[in-house]
C-alpha cells in the first residue's frame, strides 16, 4: 500500500507525480538519535519537535493534545525546496524542516521568500567553501616556499633545446606505443593457448585430432549430428549444472578414455557424484535415439556393396560372428560369481555375441551374457537365427557349432575344419581354411578396434555399471545399453574391411 502524506489538506501518495512531473516521495518523521553523543540528541529532538509543529495536527482522541507521528507518519517531497529533507546536522538548510505548502497559513510562503531562503543557504555554503579552497592553496604555497632550493635563475630553453625535448618525448611515445603493440600480441598468443587447451565447441571444431582424441569421432559434423539427435532429450542447464554440449561431451570422454568420476568433476567442475548422474541420464538418452542404428540390412543391399574379397567364395554371406569378453568385478553373490566365470579368460566376465556385415558394420548385438555360457547357447538363445534367409552363409569361428540350427533355416555356416580324429589337414581343408580366415579375420579387427576406441570397455567394470538402471522404463541391462551405444557410435565411424 503506497505511503500517504500527513500534512495537513495533503493527501498525495508516493509513487504519484506532481505538477512538475516529479516523482513524489515520502520521508518518515525523524526519530531522536541517542548514541551517547548529547549534541546529536539535542538537535534530532529539536529538529523532530520543529517538524511536527510545522504539520500542525491535532490529536485525533484530543484536540487540545499535541499531536504524535506513529511510524507510519510521513511527509511527501513537495513540502521541501529540493524534494527532500536536508542532513540533519545542516540546521541553516531551508529543508531542515518542511515548509512549503504545509496547509495553514502561518506556514506558508510566498516563491519569492522561498527562493530567497534556498539562495542565502547556498550563499552561505559558498563562502564557507571559497574559504576552505583559499585556507588549503595558501598551506601549500607556504609548504612550497619551504620546499624550494636555493637555485639561481636560469635562462628560457632556445627553440633547438624545445625541439630536441619534442623529438625525445615522440621517441618515447614510439616506444611506448610499440611496446603496447608487443603485449596485446604476447596477450592474444596467451589466450589462444589456454583456449586450445579448454574442452569448448570451439577448440572442438578447430583441431579435428583433439576431437578424435577426447571423443573417437572423425569428425565434427559426425559430432553435431549426434548432439542434435539426443540435445533436445537431455535436461537443460536450468535443471543441470552443465549445458547438453558438455553433458555429451562428458559422456562421449568417459566412455572413450575410461576417466574416473574425480577426473571429470574437476574438469567440468561438478561434483563426482553429479558426473555419474550426467553419465546414467546421457547413456539412456543416447540408448534410446542411438541403437537404431545396428540393424540387419537387406540381403540386396548387402549385395550390392559387397567388397571384392568376399565376391569369389563367400558372395551369400550375410554375417560374421564372434563372441567378445568384458571384465567385470566378483559379485558377491556366489551364484552369479559362478555363472560370470570365464574359463578362457579365468576372471570375472560379461559375454555378448557381435555380427558384422562384410563391409565392416555392426549389424547384430546380443543381450549381454555371464562369461560362463558358451558360444552355441548364446547362439542359440540370442535371435540370431531369426533373422537368417534362406541361402545366408554364416562365417564364424569352430566354437560355433550350430549347423543343425542353420539347416532349418536353409541357411548355411562356414567354420574353420577339426582335427577330431585326424593327424593333419588335406591340401583343400588348408586352402579353406586360408581363404576363410582372410575374410572371418574383419570380425576380430571390429571388436578390437571399437573395444581400443572406447576403452571402458577394455578395463574392469564394475558392479554398478552392469546392473538394471531403468530411467526411461527400457528394462535393459547399463551394460547393454553401454555396449549398444559403443557399437552405434562406431558404425558412424570409417569401415575398416577395405571395399577393393
Amino acid at each position: 500500500m503506497p505511503d500517504t502524506c500527513s500534512v495537513y489538506r495533503c493527501h498525495r501518495l508516493g509513487g504519484q507525480f506532481d505538477e512538475h512531473g516529479e516523482k513524489i516521495r515520502c520521508f518518515s518523521i525523524p526519530a531522536v538519535i541517542d548514541r551517547g553523543d548529547e549534541s546529536d540528541k539535542l538537535i534530532t529532538t529539536e529538529r523532530r519537535d520543529m517538524w511536527i509543529s510545522a504539520i500542525k495536527r491535532v490529536s485525533s482522541d484530543d484536540k487540545l493534545k499535541k499531536w504524535e507521528p506513529s511510524k507510519h507518519s510521513k511527509v511527501c517531497s513537495v513540502h521541501f525546496h529540493k524534494g527532500k529533507p536536508a542532513y540533519y546536522r545542516a540546521k541553516n538548510d531551508p529543508d531542515w524542516i518542511p515548509s512549503l505548502k504545509m496547509g495553514h497559513d502561518s506556514a506558508k510562503l510566498s516563491s519569492a521568500s522561498s527562493k530567497g531562503a534556498v539562495d542565502r543557504y547556498e550563499r552561505v555554503a559558498q563562502r564557507k567553501k571559497r574559504k576552505v579552497v583559499t585556507a588549503a592553496a595558501a598551506a601549500l604555497l607556504d609548504l612550497g616556499k619551504d620546499l624550494e632550493p636555493d637555485v639561481e635563475p636560469t635562462e628560457p630553453p632556445t627553440k633547438t633545446q624545445e625541439t630536441q625535448t619534442d623529438i625525445e618525448w615522440e621517441t618515447k611515445i614510439n616506444q611506448l606505443h610499440e611496446d603496447n603493440m608487443n603485449l596485446r600480441k604476447t596477450i592474444e598468443e596467451k589466450d589462444r593457448i589456454i583456449q586450445s587447451y579448454q574442452l569448448t565447441e570451439d577448440s572442438l571444431k578447430a583441431d579435428q585430432d583433439k576431437l578424435c582424441f577426447y571423443t573417437g569421432l572423425p569428425s565434427w559434423l559426425t559430432f553435431m549430428a549426434i548432439f542434435n539427435l539426443v540435445s533436445s532429450h537431455l535436461p537443460s542447464s536450468g535443471k543441470c549444472k552443465l549445458s547438453t554440449f558438455q553433458q555429451l561431451l562428458l559422456f562421449l570422454m568417459k566412455v572413450r578414455l575410461n576417466l574416473a568420476n574425480k577426473d571429470l568433476g574437476y574438469r567440468f567442475n561438478i561434483h563426482p557424484s553429479t558426473v555419474s548422474r550426467i553419465y546414467n541420464t546421457v547413456l539412456d538418452v543416447m540408448y534410446a535415439r542411438m541403437k537404431g542404428l545396428i540393424h540387419w540390412p537387406s540381403r540386396t543391399s548387402l549385395r550390392q556393396s559387397m567388397p571384392e574379397s568376399f565376391k569369389e567364395f563367400y558372395r551369400k554371406c550375410c554375417i560374421i560372428i564372434d563372441c567378445t569378453e568384458i571384465f567385470i568385478e566378483q559379485p558377491s553373490d556366489l551364484l552369479a560369481r559362478a555363472q560370470t566365470w570365464s574359463q578362457y579368460k579365468h576372471h570375472n566376465t560379461i559375454k555378448i555375441l557381435i555380427g558384422i556385415t562384410p563391409q565392416g558394420t555392426v549389424s547384430f548385438l546380443s543381450k549381454c551374457w555371464g562369461g560362463r555360457v558358451s558360444d552355441k547357447e548364446i547362439t542359440e538363445t540370442s535371435g540370431l537365427l531369426q533373422h537368417l534367409q534362406p541361402g545366408d552363409l554364416i562365417i564364424a569361428d569352430r566354437g560355433f557349432t550350430i549347423n543343425n540350427y542353420c539347416r532349418l533355416a536353409l541357411s548355411e555356416i562356414a567354420i574353420p575344419s577339426f582335427t577330431r580324429g585326424k593327424t593333419q589337414f588335406t591340401h583343400k581343408e588348408v586352402d579353406w581354411a586360408r581363404q576363410l580366415s582372410t575374410v572371418r579375420i574383419h570380425v576380430e579387427r571390429v571388436i578390437g578396434t571399437f573395444k581400443q576406441k572406447y576403452t571402458i570397455l577394455q578395463g574392469t567394470l564394475p558392479l554398478s555399471m552392469v546392473g538394471n538402471v531403468d530411467e526411461l522404463g527400457t528394462g535393459e541391462a547399463q551394460i547393454d545399453k553401454l555396449v549398444t551405444v559403443c557399437c552405434a557410435l562406431f558404425n558412424l565411424c570409417p569401415a575398416i574391411v577395405p571395399m577393393d
